[in-house]
């Protein structure tokens, strides 16, 4: 039933992010496609991080093309799509491609165009975004209805979360972020959620949502050596990631933002004209309150 209900919708899209490289944002975002697959949602992920592409890595896959295949035409959507045997599909990046790292007014339609045609074939696309806040990640995460940061108890990872949080919030009106803490345990979890929610409350306007932490544990390194998802096997860590991302999928939709697809391209393209006028500092907070 539930299936039949999110066809019946545009596809929810999450957008996962980070201010930092290496804080887990892609072993995030392949395990949340599993896991919403194995509930049997459509899933499709898309490795956004464009120049520096790694789910193809960590899954273990090949695929006939990347993304820049589809942007100078040589390849369909369809051509380049990769059915993971974990059941759900991967639309791959382009790994040194200088080209890709800031994409043009014509190539975000092309992208937008093809999520349109696509988003019609699933229920949730997930958008691995690169990390930082370069042009690209602030398109795909502002693009998105929901956006995720991941981050660690790390004071850089914490201060780079941050300023995502803030560019994001002042110079394209993200409102509202879910947030994950990555490689810790549930005290320093709360911990670092509740400093990263003071510093938000007394200069920005958003709303923070705490999903949860997830445990640093030697069977994660082990997996992405192998080129393999958690499995069952994994008794540890799988079932703190279900509970997880049971969680984060629960959450409701934010139909302020639920434009789906249609809502892509103009919100990023309203946001884009402007980018060199955001001269807040500081805004007085009205909820930033989990």
């Amino acid at each position: 039933m539930n299936q039949h209900i999110a066809k019946k919708e545009s596809p929810r899209v999450i957008s996962i992010s980070s201010g930092k490289g290496g804080v887990g944002k892609t072993f995030t975002s392949v395990h949340l496609a599993a896991h919403a697959a194995n509930k049997g949602l459509k899933v499709l992920l898309i490795d956004a991080d464009l120049g520096l592409a790694n789910v193809d890595v960590m899954l273990g896959i090949e695929s006939p093309g990347t993304i820049h295949s589809l942007l100078t035409g040589e390849s369909q959507f369809e051509e380049l799509i990769v059915h993971c045997p974990q059941g759900f599909d991967v639309l791959p990046g382009g790994s040194g491609l200088y080209e890709l790292t800031s994409l043009n007014v014509s190539e975000q339609q092309t992208i937008l165009d093809t999520l349109r045609e696509a988003g019609q074939s699933y229920d949730l696309i997930l958008i691995d975004t690169a990390a930082g806040i370069g042009e690209n990640v602030l398109y795909f995460a502002s693009a998105a209805e929901t956006a995720l940061v991941v981050l660690t108890p790390d004071p850089t990872a914490l201060t780079d979360a941050y300023a995502l949080i803030k560019v994001l919030s002042q110079q394209r009106g993200v409102r509202r972020f879910m947030v994950i803490i990555n490689q810790t345990d549930e005290i320093d979890g709360h911990v670092t959620f509740k400093r990263l929610l003071s510093v938000a409350d007394r200069y920005l306007d958003v709303y923070l949502d705490y999903i949860g932490h997830i445990p640093q544990h030697t069977s994660v390194r082990k997996a992405i050596q192998q080129q393999r998802l958690l499995d069952d096997s994994d008794y540890t860590m799988r079932p703190h990631l279900n509970q997880l991302f049971d969680k984060l999928l629960q959450r409701p939709r934010d139909h302020s933002r639920a434009g789906g697809l249609q809502f892509f391209w103009e919100h990023t393209l309203a946001a884009g004209i402007d980018d060199d006028d955001s001269g807040n500092n500081g805004d007085t907070v009205q909820q930033a309150a989990l």
